[in-house]
């Protein structure tokens, strides 16, 4: 039976490679990353409660799939791509590759001995990818989807791809699991490492003969570190740092909080899912419920840039960069589909909220209200042109008729819920603060929110 996770980890929506949606990703971000070699490692047991999971990760480029070892410790599976050597079992000693992890949450005894049985069966022999290998094992033991034969799929985003889609099953029961992150990246950009890591792994096997060559001698170190340097600076500028940051205490379990609340994710277009990779994943979550009248404590609707004389700078917003026109061609790709996360707890939401520390994780939200739903958009994503860009309060609404508030909101690393009106667009008072807070402590009653008049 499954121990489940050792420390508090929230969880939210998030997007993988070329913008499907993960309806639920277990962040475990904040845990210790070790370096060995050129590879980040953790530890399993900062992550699972128990020595009794059976979970496949996604390292760069390496898949693996980790199986209890009968013994209380793990044991691991693994390949070599394009056949360059033949798959092992290992010992994990405790630690394995750090990335992704695909955890199996409702498997039957007799899964684990199964695996280990199919893992001696397929030892030894050489795959084409790590991936194809470890999916091998998992078909022999009994494992299968709805879709392609688990032997026909290759690579990574495929599979991750066809789980969310298509299922998982063992022996004819679907099978449920969680997507864990241990990785700082995104997981739409980690998985495009992944993928890139993949296809370039010719060239990164050239690259370690050439930097041994370079070891034994100075001229040819000197053309590999001048051939290198543009690619070293590329890598080193698309990584997120591993900052270990702190995470709100968990709501107490005892407590019936209120449902109700369906949440959706924008989705977008192909161009867009391409350019998170890079900017990192903007997206507007929203939501509506049905139980609490916005009406009884906002009752006034608010009007984007609503001074009578404007200086120069908010009518070139008003009538330019963030006029009608530009909002809508923006929200046209940006905002191409709304994606149903299904029905949420008020403690889900709060789950959903990333922890805000002002030094090392600024993770505030923009935040709009209109008569019919809640949107926030968070502010510090990545680049910060794009950022401002992407999570102006006026793009988030799309000139709704009926906006009540505009402001930030934001979790501390107590779990308090702060809101301010710290908005230039709509530039709310502070008695439609106050007025915000009370609708928002109505709508939540099990959670702590309090007006922040900090700007």
């Amino acid at each position: 039976m499954n121990a489940g996770y050792a420390q508090r980890f929230e969880r939210r929506p998030e997007f993988e490679l070329w913008g499907s949606l993960a309806k639920e990703v277990v962040d475990a971000s904040a845990i210790r990353q070790r370096s060995l070699d050129d590879l980040k490692i953790i530890q399993i047991s900062d992550v699972f409660a128990g020595p009794d999971e059976i979970f496949i990760g996604f390292g760069k480029p390496n898949a693996y799939l980790v199986v209890p070892d009968g013994k209380g410790g793990y044991q691991k599976f693994a390949g070599k791509s394009l056949k360059r050597a033949p798959s092992r079992i290992e010992d994990t000693r405790g630690f394995v590759q750090s990335g992704v992890l695909i955890r199996f949450r409702n498997l039957p005894e007799g899964a684990a001995e199964a695996l280990r049985i199919a893992m001696q069966v397929h030892n030894n022999i050489k795959y084409w990818t790590c991936l194809n290998a470890i999916l091998r094992v998992m078909a022999y033991a009994g494992f299968s989807s709805s879709g392609r034969a688990l032997t026909s799929r290759y690579m990574p985003h495929s599979f991750m791809h066809a789980l969310h889609k298509e299922g998982l099953f063992f022996n004819g029961q679907r099978v449920h699991f969680d997507v864990v992150r241990t990785t700082p990246e995104p997981l739409q950009r980690y998985a495009a490492q992944v993928s890139r890591a993949e296809f370039l792994t010719l060239c990164r096997h050239a690259d370690r003969s050439a930097a041994g060559l370079a070891k034994k001698n100075k001229v040819a170190g000197w053309f590999y570190g001048l051939a290198r340097a543009p690619f070293s600076y590329f890598a080193s500028s698309r990584s997120a740092p591993a900052v270990k940051v702190p995470v709100a205490p968990a709501l107490p379990a005892d407590v019936e909080y209120q449902g109700g609340f369906d949440i959706r994710v924008t989705g977008a277009s192909m161009l867009v899912a391409f350019l998170r990779q890079f900017w990192g994943p903007h997206a507007f979550f929203e939501g509506r419920q049905q139980r609490v009248d916005i009406g009884a404590f906002l009752t006034e609707d608010m009007k984007p840039f609503p001074k009578p004389r404007p200086d120069f700078v908010t009518r070139l917003k008003k009538r330019l960069l963030f006029s009608p026109l530009v909002v809508r061609g923006i929200r046209y790709l940006l905002a191409s589909e709304f994606i149903s996360v299904g029905e949420r707890r008020e403690c889900d939401v709060y789950d959903m909220l990333r922890t805000h520390c002002d030094k090392r994780a600024p993770n505030k939200y923009n935040l709009v209200l209109t008569t019919e739903s809640i949107i926030v958009a968070r502010i510090n994503v990545g680049a910060k042109i794009v950022d401002w860009i992407l999570a102006k309060h006026v793009l988030m609404s799309g000139y709704h008729p009926h906006v009540r508030f505009a402001g930030e909101i934001w979790k501390d690393a107590d779990g308090v819920i702060h809101v301010n009106r710290n908005s230039g667009t709509y530039q709310p008072s502070e008695a439609q603060l106050q007025a915000a807070v009370e609708f928002l402590r109505a709508l939540f009653p099990n959670l702590k929110v309090v007006v922040d008049e900090a700007l």
